[in-house]
Order: structure tokens, then sequence, then C-alpha cells
């Protein structure tokens, strides 16, 4: 093509130009941005002054004369591609590049989403997974320098609260060897120059380094498709050669250049709708191919092949849950559309791939069926914030917004009150609450304190808009009421959110409303308020004019249809329709088994507070109450109803219904008894997941489980010496009993053998919970290594990182606090390495507490921490059907257990050994695989270790000569 041609075809009207564009054979057309302009276009550069330079896309695919794209081509083809492969290479990355250089904004600021636009390279923060990973290891005196004080708190420049997580100190462990994965701070004690190792959280583009495959989960707005659309612009700016500060990718070599295509998983469910049953791996093929096709490129089929093929295309499959979990007329359900994916992945081995989707829609069906690594995102930490907050300010003082002494004061307001609050610092966790917070200080000049407030006032800002003189009128005068504001259109506004977040038929899970069926909702809106049939009918199609013209809240799409600017919008209105109707009970009801719609309530329930926090009572009471349900496993939904009232009140803030004069002691009591009873159901008729999150709300309620005053502990030394077997102490009969391990284990370790009985001459009482967090800070003299750490400090967690002699001290105490409800010559103590085993195995010699068969869903280990979602300890007593046979809970897992007895050899054992610097720990801990929590398995740490997987439970038991040293 010439550039005469080329020079004509620009000057031609867009629709002229697209349909003369589309009869151009193959290789001839170049790329088309959105608005139907070639690359050379002023209006579809590749490039931005500030940041890529005065670079744009010359009309045969060159860059400053240079031709570009021949490496990434190179990589593609196994070969130098052809003049003709070279442009329409060029032509695609160009295009996504243009498409996706924009944070996208609408529906959050119409201002700057029309406008010159906030820059996705200049504000991005790279995001963090929860996985650690090492930051450093030595000894001591060589890492000083990541220390502030001899407390070893971070320096600024490595602390979370400063940092950015690549050099941010997630946790530190101390102590006679690296552990991996541990953390805290030591104290007084530690050995001379001890072996410390440092971890710092994962980077998401470091997860893809090494998985070829990878899951993406997250909260609502926690940044998963921002991250897809960050990534897969560094990596068509690397394919055009423009590789620069703003394209790199942590963890990724400079070079490394792959295609980008995103595919929304919502198209592909709709394509696979009209698919035939066996043809899915074709399909996904098929809709890779469009969205090519649809940045303009001619023939994709060959240039996407080859990608494939070569292993040189990345495929980011977004949104997960925004398709339909069952199938319908024009979308096939979640697990059909995982599956297509799956198979279309495995035909191509070499190919990375990249899945989206919110954490709780992520069930463990899915995640069985697809078998990919799984990495959650990290909330924001203030450093973070501390990173986006100036760069946002920046980008605006750039575009003209703001003066630099604005952008300087609103950048050290928000992050001052931020860091000042923890409910705004909560929000900030959220890439996108973060987003809204600057924008609403930008816009209103203060800051609401919480989420559903938030988006109410991103909406007034919204509605406000059409409140304002356009072109000389207003809506209201628009639509010939000029007495009316905005705010008289919000009930049917949150009606159509509503009835839209039904429909959930666009790409990203918002809801299509037809032209008409919305020119109808108006007029009978308009004839509602007494307006004729001939007014009402003209005020409609003058507001859909409206709408069109003004972007913002309800905005087109495509000729005959209109969505919400933007999904977390519709959730919120979908949400004050629910709970602002008649039935607002009766809709929860109706629609809380439905992950789609947990924003719509929670954000709901946000929007009534204020007025009416006796509907919040009510909703949550129905919850609680509602223990006839289903027929099929009714227990299994009362449960899910608890977790989601202990959620709300969580979210409503317990302490402000208080205020309000809601009656939360009772609902609060009735929780905490329905929680128990949750996690006590041997059945376990909920997965892991939800039983450890059922637990997490427990102990933020006050987990009645485990005593914690003097008065609940004697009470439960009652209930044991009365012979209540279901209370705090589980009684383990004198007898004789088998201890270690036999040759007949290949598992077994030398120190486990040989296999021996051992006599028991009076009853113990074994606590049926390692001791938590909440049971140590009662006591109050010493600090766990881990009290500041959120993975592992919470109450009815098992504490860790305790000195030996410290869990002896706690028991002395105990003991002294319960002096004359103890029977005469009983104390509280650390059971021996041979009461902890007769305890967790009974009278006979199985494997597990359980019995002889592992069963990764009847412990907390490594091999269940999908199982869970959860990668350290969990509360105590989230696996009830593990239990060992006196009734103990978690002595398989979760934590290691310290004992009073002295690492030493088995009588007869072949190697004889005695270390009385060391004691025995037992039972494992969460980051142990199955060989290492059998009843059998042993390991000794130092008395003066302190790590994040060691723990300990007490015995009420006859003082012992084993722990005379104490």
């Amino acid at each position: 093509m010439t550039d005469d041609l080329l020079a004509l075809i620009q000057a031609l009207p867009p629709e002229e130009r697209a349909r003369l564009l589309a009869q151009l054979g193959p290789g001839d057309a170049p790329a088309r941005d959105r608005s139907g302009a070639p690359p050379g276009d002023g209006a579809g550069r590749a490039a931005r002054k500030g940041v890529e330079g005065d670079i744009s896309l010359s009309n045969d695919a060159r860059i400053n004369g240079v031709a570009v794209g021949v490496n990434l081509g190179a990589i593609i083809y196994g070969r130098d591609p052809s003049e003709d492969e070279r442009r329409r290479l060029v032509w695609y990355l160009s295009a996504l590049a243009n498409d996706l250089w924009r944070l996208p904004l609408r529906g959050l600021d119409p201002t700057l989403a029309e406008g010159p636009g906030v820059e996705l390279s200049r504000v991005y923060v790279m995001l963090a997974t929860t996985r650690p990973t090492r930051l450093a290891a030595g000894r001591l005196s060589e890492l000083r320098s990541y220390f502030a004080d001899d407390a070893l708190r971070p320096a600024q420049k490595f602390d979370p609260d400063f940092a950015l997580p690549p050099r941010a100190i997630l946790r530190t462990s101390v102590g006679d060897r690296a552990v991996s994965g541990g953390g805290g701070l030591p104290r007084a004690g530690a050995p001379d120059d001890p072996v410390v190792d440092i971890a710092r959280a994962q980077i998401v583009t470091e997860a893809l380094c090494g998985n070829t495959r990878l899951v993406l989960l997250g909260d609502p707005g926690s940044g998963k498709s921002t991250f897809l659309r960050h990534l897969a612009w560094a990596l068509a700016r690397r394919g055009l050669d423009q590789a620069g500060p703003d394209t790199e990718l942590f963890g990724w070599e400079a070079e490394r250049q792959l295609l980008p295509v995103i595919l929304p998983l919502r198209r592909l469910a709709g394509a696979l709708a009209l698919a035939a049953p066996d043809a899915h791996a074709r399909t996904v093929h098929q809709a890779l191919c469009d969205v090519v096709a649809g940045y303009g490129v001619q023939a994709p089929d060959n240039l996407l092949t080859d990608a494939l093929v070569r292993g040189a295309a990345i495929i980011l499959l977004d949104g997960l849950d925004e398709v339909p979990i069952e199938a319908t007329e024009t979308s096939a359900s979640r697990l059909a559309t995982l599956r297509a994916a799956r198979a279309f992945a495995e035909r191509y081995a070499k190919t990375s791939f990249v899945l989206t989707c919110r954490s709780r829609a992520f069930t463990d069906e899915l995640r069985a069926c697809l078998d990919w690594p799984v990495e959650t995102l990290a909330p924001f930490t203030l450093g973070q914030v501390r990173h986006f907050v100036p760069a946002w300010y920046g980008e605006l003082k750039d575009r003209g917004q703001l003066t630099a002494a604005q952008a300087e004061r609103l950048s050290a307001e928000l992050i001052a009150a931020i860091a000042a609050a923890p409910r705004l610092r909560s929000m900030a966790e959220t890439p996108l609450l973060l987003t809204l917070m600057a924008l609403l200080l930008f816009r209103r000049g203060a800051l609401p304190r919480d989420r559903p407030r938030l988006y109410e006032e991103i909406l007034e800002l919204l509605l406000g808009q059409w409140d304002k003189v356009r072109d000389g009128q207003s809506l209201a005068e628009v639509i010939g009421r000029p007495d009316w504001t905005s705010e008289r259109l919000r009930p049917l506004l949150d009606r159509l959110s509503y009835e839209a977040h039904l429909a959930g038929s666009s790409l990203d899970g918002r809801g299509r409303l037809e032209r008409g069926r919305v020119r109808n909702a108006l007029i009978d809106f308009f004839k509602a308020a007494q307006a004729s049939e001939q007014w009402a009918w003209g005020a409609a199609q003058r507001c859909l004019e409206y709408f069109e013209q003004r972007s913002g809240l309800l905005v087109p799409d495509g000729a005959e249809s209109y969505v919400f600017a933007h999904l977390t919008l519709q959730e919120h209105c979908a949400g004050r329709h629910m709970l602002l109707s008649r039935e607002a009970v009766g809709q929860v009801l109706a629609r809380r088994a439905e992950d789609r719609w947990r924003e719509p309530i929670f954000l709901g329930l946000g929007v009534v507070q204020a007025t009416n926090p006796y509907l919040v009572e009510k909703v949550l009471r129905t919850l609680i109450d509602r223990r006839e349900n289903e027929k099929e496993k009714p227990a299994a939904r009362w449960y899910r109803d608890l977790i989601l009232a202990a959620e709300l009140g969580k979210d409503r803030d317990w302490s402000y219904l208080r205020e309000q004069e809601v009656d939360v002691a009772s609902l609060q009591a009735d929780l905490r008894a329905g929680l128990a009873a949750l996690l006590a159901d041997r059945d376990q008729p909920l997965p892991a997941r939800e039983r450890v999150s059922a637990g997490f709300l427990l102990g933020e309620l006050g987990d009645p489980r485990v005593p914690i005053t003097p008065q609940a502990w004697r009470r439960e030394v009652r209930r044991a010496m009365d012979g209540d077997t279901t209370g705090y102490f589980c009684r383990v009969e004198a007898g004789t009993y088998w201890i270690g391990s036999g040759d007949d284990d290949p598992e077994a370790a030398d120190a486990e053998k040989p296999r021996h009985q051992v006599t028991v001459d009076e009853p113990f009482y074994i606590a049926r919970y390692p001791i938590t967090n909440a049971q140590w800070q009662a006591w109050g003299r010493l600090f766990s290594e881990y009290a500041n750490d959120s993975d592992l400090n919470g109450p009815n967690q098992p504490v860790v990182g305790l000195q030996w002699a410290w869990c002896n001290q706690f028991c002395a105490w105990l003991t002294e606090q319960l002096h004359g409800a103890l029977p005469p010559g009983h104390v509280i103590r650390l059971p021996t390495e041979a009461e902890w085993e007769a305890a967790a195995r009974g009278g006979d010699t199985r494997r597990y507490p359980w019995g002889d068969d592992w069963r990764a869903d009847h412990a907390a280990t490594a091999e269940d921490q999908a199982g869970r979602g959860w990668k350290w300890s969990v509360p105590v007593g989230c696996y009830p059907a593990g239990a060992a046979p006196c009734g103990a809970l978690d002595m398989a897992g979760n934590v290691w257990e310290w004992t009073a007895s002295v690492w030493q050899s088995y009588p007869k054992a072949n190697n004889v050994f005695t270390d009385k610097q060391r004691r025995a720990l037992r039972g494992g801990s969460y980051g142990e695989r199955r060989t290492d929590v059998r009843c059998g398995a042993r390991v000794r740490h130092r008395v003066d270790v302190r790590i994040d997987g060691d723990g300990f439970r007490v015995v009420l038991a006859p003082r012992s000569h084993t722990c005379s040293d104490f």
C-alpha cells in the first residue's frame, strides 16, 4: 500500500475508512485503534511524550525509520519474519498498547476518563502475592543493615510501611538454623550472631516466571485485571523494541519477549455456548483469533498459531468469576469454560497462561478441575500506598488538573489520613478503593470512613455531573423538570442496576440493558410522577440522548444497549435496590448463596445502616436462626449462613452497631455457639477453606471453646473431673501404649525406632487444642515471637515462637491460678513424649490420629494448603474429622508441639544419643507433608529456639520427674 493511498484513506470519514480497510487483503491494512484511525494518525499514536518520547508508528510499521518487531517476530516464527508478518505483528502490538495505556476510569471520573487520561504505567504499583520468598539470609552480623536497632525492627528502606514489596521485610526468622518461611523479631536471649532468614513478598511477575500456568486470585478491586493490562502493555512495548524503565517486569530478563493476548472469559463462555460440545479447544483458538483481529490484524491465525506452538505467547484469561455458575442460552457454565481453557492449554504446553478470578469464586471443584498453581494477591501495604498516591496526584498535575503545591498537599493529606485511621488503612489495602479515595479527596476535599459511603459519594459525584449545565442545559432542564435533581432518578437507576446484575451479559460481568427497556422504564417512571403519557415519551427520549452525550454512570454499549460504566457501581446500586426494597430480608435470603451477589448484599447493608440499623439486625438474626433449610445438607446451608452473618457483622462494625442500639450481645452469643457447632461437626459438611474462615471469625468474636480466664480454666477442670468428655480436657486412660515406628514403616526415621510399649500408670487429661494466642496473652508476662504478625497472631491461632522454658513458665503460672481446683498431686504441664503419643494414637499402632490412611482434609498441613486457602497456621480445631481417639484435635499438623522430654534415643535403639540442650517436639506443623505429621514422627529443637511452626499444648496430670528441670 502506498503512502499516497494511506493519506487518502486517512482523509475519509471514520465509517468510510473502516469499510474500505475491511476490504483490503491480508497484510495491506494498517492496524486501527478504537477510533478507527490507523497508527500513523495522531489519534492512534503508540507513544506519549514524557513516558515514551516522541515516538510514533509510521504507516509502514516503523518507529523513527527503524523496523521494529523483528526480534519478537523471530521468536514467534523461528526465523526472521517477512515484511508482511512483521507489519501485522507491529500493528497488533501498537494497537494493543494504545488500548491499554490509560488507567480505566470510565464510570469513576468522567472528566479524567474522557479527558487527557491517567497513564497506567505512571501510577501502576507492582503487586505482590501472599507467598513469602527469601530476601536475604546469613549471620546477623552480616545483615545488620536491614534493621534499625537491636530489636531488629526493619530499617525504613526495608519497612513495609515505607518500602515496596521487593525490598520490604515480610518476616524474619532467627535461630540455630534458618527456618523457611519463619518470622518475628528476636529479643533478649538470642544466641550471639545467630542465623537470620529474611523474607519478603513474592512479586506477581516473579510467580509468572516460575510457572507457565498460573491462577491469580484476589478480592474485588484488588488489581487482577489492572495487572493483566499492565503486563500486556509492557510486553507490547517490548515487542515494539521500546523497552524502558516503565516496561520493567520484576524478576524477568530485560530481553524476554512474549506476544500478549487478553481474553475475557465471559466472551469465551459466550462463544462456547454456540459451539459444538466437542469443539472446545477450537473455540478457544477462534476466540483468541477474534481478539487479535479486533485490533485490525488481517488473517491473525498464522501469527497466533506460530506463537502458541513455539511458546512465544502469553494468554491472559481474565475474570472467571464473571462467567455464570450455571449455563444459560448465551453462556457456557463456569466449569465448562474452565475445562475448555484447560484443554486448550494442554494442546500448547510451551505457552504461558494466566487466569484471574475472585478468591471466593474459585471453588475446590474449579481448583481440582484446573490443577494449576494458585497465587493470591496480597493487600496493598502502606509502602505501596506511599508510592501510588504521589504518582497519582503527580499525573493530575501533569494533566493540568492540579498545581504542584496542590498535588504535594493532597498526597501528604491522604497518606497521613490512611496511616492514622485503621478503617481507612483497611480500605486502602484494595487498589480500587485507594483510587476512589484519591479521587474523592481531589474532587471533594474530604474522605468517607466506610466502603459503602465511599461508593455513595462516587455515585453522588457522577450524578452531580448530570445536574451541571452542558451545552446550556442540565439533565433536569433537558427532560423539562427544572425542579428535579439527579437524586430523583436514583430509585430507577437502582432498579436498572439490579436488573443489569441479574443479566450480567457483558464481557466483564456488567449487564446489558436494551435501549427499549431503559426507555420504557423511564416512561413508566415519569408517568408514576403524574406526567402525561405524551410528555413521558418525549422526556424519556431526551433523557436517553443525554445519557449518550454525557458518559458517567450509564453509558451506551453499542447502538441498542447500555451498561453501567463500572461493575462496582452496578453492584453497589443493585445492593441499594435489594436492601431499600420492602422485601429486603427476602432479597438477601434469595441471593445469599450466589457469589455474584455477595458484594451487592454487603454494600446494600452499608447503605441502609445509617438510617435503619434494625434492618441490619433483622438480616443478621434471620441468617443466624435459619436452622431449617434445604433438605439436602441442611447443616451446610445453615453453617454458611452463620459465616455470612459473622462477615456482615464484622463489615458493618460490631462496635458501631452497638452504638446504634442493635442487640449485638445476643447476636454475637448465638454466632459463637453456631460457629463452635460448625467446627465441632465431624462430618465436615463444609470444605476446609470455609471451616478455616469460620474459625477466624469465631476468634474475633471470642472463641468459647478455649478457656482464657482463670475462672474458665477452673470450669474446664471441673468438667474433666466430672467425667464430661465434651470439654476442653480429653481423658487418656492408664494402660500400655505403643510408641515409635517399626521397620515396616518406610517413612520412619531412625530416631523413631524401634516401636516399643510404654505404660501409663495413671490417667491424665490432655488439652483438646494447642494453647492459643489469646490464652498466652492472658498471662501477659512474655510476648511471643509473632505477637505483631497478622498471619500468626489471630486470637484462636496456636501461639508460636516460644522458647521451651517459656512454655513451662506458663504452665507453672496456670497451675498456681488453679490452686485448689486441681486434684491432689496434679499440675498443668507439658506432656512427655510418651504421654503425647499415647493420646495421639490410642491403644493401637495407627499412623495418624484418625487411622492408618492419609486424609489431606483431616489436618492443616502443606498438603492441604490449597484446600484451606491459608499458608500459615489456622485457628485451632478446624479439622474435627482428624480427632485422636481421646478427642484431641490438631495432633497432626498446624504446629509442632513442645514436650517435656529431653531429646534422646528410644530403648533398644541402634543409635544411642542424649542431648539435654534439645527437647522433642511432636505433631508436625502447617508447613509439613504427611511424613512429618505421623503419630510416630519426632523432631528436636534447641530450648532457646523460637520459630513460627512451634507451639505447645498442656496436660492436666500428676507431676512428672521428667519435668524436674523446669
